[in-house]
């Protein structure tokens, strides 16, 4: 089954349409990032929901890493303004936040161990039919999350997933504008990781040709256009923002695999995509010797970025990583830190859900095996 909830609005200037998304309702909250304060934007969207004649209520300034915390310090705000718009404006943290607010405002009773996928041997209590809208204006250009159905929320230093269709959004507004006040580090990270949402979407065990139609066309946007978007190239930042949806679309149908599950049990070492980026092509040469599937798929990006196979696609993502300025791992965290939480990394690894879809099985051995090459840049 291929599927999407979420209704697209793209175009420079498209953050006007939050005037005709808000008419009738009464109370909009807007949960905004400080950055898209700083810019104007934050101002902008509620004057366009004052516009369609809702009550605005706005917080800015939420925490970089969306953690079961923040839901806590912030839920009696939400509730305590009762609003019947959400709209989530900011990266992928701001829209997963929103999300997992959504869930504890709408169904008050749930706590957050029983329905997160803590690991894929247990199975979550479903979360119930939630109410309110919800509106993703990302401003970042790599997380996917204003059109999936996942939040991810970091519990101590480990990230875990709440996953159902009842928090994709259900508007997704892409203006490039925003993405465009994004640092260098920040877009080089973003754009990496939707390298790594379209080569895992497209190698999954439930990929379908719809899903790897979106998936290609975000693999071969990063390797287009994703460096000329770092020297400051308008259309080239725009198209990564359209191709981190493209590659959102993707894994919200195909899923991820092994890099995704290991970079959450090492969310404590550094940024997320930046953590994909560096496990990425020890992933993909440890599925690619082990499954006929995964080098053939490997072998069909290759094709499509005129490259022989997945050996040269490999190098291809190294060399991306290095003229992107990627550091090591070991650049990112000391040896003696690492190799305390080395084992209890591969172990919760291995028990993530989404190693279930990666096309090889891995075992916590060579889970750890594989953290250690790339600690040691081998």
């Amino acid at each position: 089954m291929f599927w999407l909830k979420t209704k697209i609005i793209e175009g420079g200037g498209s953050l006007r349409r939050l005037s005709k998304e808000a008419r009738g309702y009464e109370r909009v909250l807007i949960l905004s990032s400080r950055s898209m304060k700083r810019h104007g934007f934050l101002k902008e969207a509620e004057d366009y929901v004052r516009e369609a004649g809702a009550e605005v209520f706005s917080i800015a300034g939420l925490p970089a890493e969306p953690s079961v915390e923040v839901i806590e310090e912030f839920l009696p705000k939400v509730k305590d303004f009762e609003p019947d718009l959400l709209v989530a404006l900011g990266g992928g943290s701001v829209i997963d936040t929103t999300k997992a607010l959504k869930v504890f405002y709408d169904a008050p009773g749930l706590n957050f161990e029983e329905i997160a996928f803590i690991d894929r041997f247990s199975k979550p209590k479903p979360v119930p039919k939630l109410r309110t809208k919800l509106i993703a204006i990302p401003s970042t250009s790599g997380a996917g999350s204003e059109v999936s159905a996942a939040s991810v929320l970091k519990k101590g230093d480990v990230k875990y997933n709440i996953v159902t269709p009842e928090i994709a959004p259900d508007v997704a507004i892409l203006d490039p504008r925003l993405p465009k006040t994004m640092p260098r580090e920040v877009a080089r990270n973003s754009g990496l990781d939707v390298l790594v949402h379209g080569i895992e979407a497209y190698t999954t065990k439930v990929a379908s040709d719809f899903s790897d139609a979106m998936a290609m066309r975000a693999i071969k946007t990063v390797f287009g256009f994703l460096e000329k978007s770092l020297e400051g190239d308008g259309e080239a930042r725009e198209r990564m923002h359209y191709a981190s949806t493209m590659a959102g679309i993707a894994f919200l149908n195909a899923r991820l695999g092994l890099c995704h599950a290991m970079s959450h049990k090492a969310a404590w070492i550094g940024p997320h995509g930046l953590l994909n980026a560096i496990l990425l092509p020890y992933v993909m040469e440890f599925n690619a010797t082990k499954s006929d599937y995964a080098r053939r798929r490997y072998d069909e990006i290759a094709r499509e970025l005129s490259l022989r196979d997945w050996r040269e696609l490999i190098d291809a993502v190294r060399g991306l990583n290095e003229r992107t300025g990627v550091p090591r791992l070991s650049e990112l965290v000391d040896e003696e830190t690492f190799m305390a939480k080395l084992d209890e990394m591969a172990e919760k690894a291995y028990r993530d859900g989404l190693v279930a879809f990666n096309p090889v099985e891995p075992k916590p051995d060579e889970i750890r095996e594989l953290y250690l090459r790339a600690y040691r840049g081998e």
